[in-house]
């Protein structure tokens, strides 16, 4: 399982509608929402997404996850003209793909989040279920390791990777070089090698 998928800044397909992690820089809670607002009312955004994490399970409180990020649905040919509105998306900034092509050339990329993986993070980040952590530790999260489906339960048709956190197995769902949510104490019973 890829954490992040990237494009060539020069050769993307402008066109093809994916999720793309944004930075937030200098953010805050308020400016956060004040982003969201403006992106939702936006036509070629079709969805913008910030994690959130509960905090108080009988109010039903919750928190931004992260206040430094924001996930945008959308086209890269329209979020570089979000980015070129300094106006408005000044504080927004683009997280990079660094890794190596085929030939071991170094390379830098927008980095954006294939649909399937967003939308098991997206379940799993929002259930606000005790089973639930994020993981501070991306270095660990993000390492490769066996990527298994969860087939009962709660989380059936979540895919991760396979990782063991304090004797326990765990499905990660990194999503590279943001954040990382592992669902706790799953039976190996329910696990499928993908």
């Amino acid at each position: 399982m890829e954490g992040y998928a990237a494009d060539s800044i020069q050769a993307a397909p402008d066109v093809i509608v994916r999720w793309y992690p944004m930075r937030i820089f200098h953010s805050s809670v308020k400016r956060q929402e004040k982003l969201n607002e403006l992106l939702a009312n936006d036509a070629h955004v079709e969805r913008t997404y910030i994690p959130l994490r509960l905090i108080d399970a009988e109010e039903k409180t919750y928190v931004p996850a992260l206040v430094n990020y924001i996930f945008l649905r959308t086209s890269l040919k329209h979020l570089r003209k979000i980015k070129a509105d300094k106006a408005k998306y000044n504080n927004l900034r683009y997280v990079m793909a660094i890794g190596l092509d085929e030939k071991l050339n170094p390379f830098t990329k927008i980095a954006y989040v294939p649909e399937k993986q967003m939308e098991d993070f997206m379940r799993v980040i929002d259930n606000g279920n005790e089973q639930v952590v994020l993981l501070e530790n991306l270095g660990f999260a993000c390492r490769p390791g066996e990527t298994v489906r969860i087939t009962n339960g709660l989380f059936e048709g979540v895919e991760g990777i396979l990782k063991s956190i304090k004797k326990h197995l765990c499905v990660v769902i990194p999503i590279k070089g943001v954040m990382a949510v592992a669902i706790t104490n799953v039976p190996r019973k329910y696990l499928q090698k993908v």
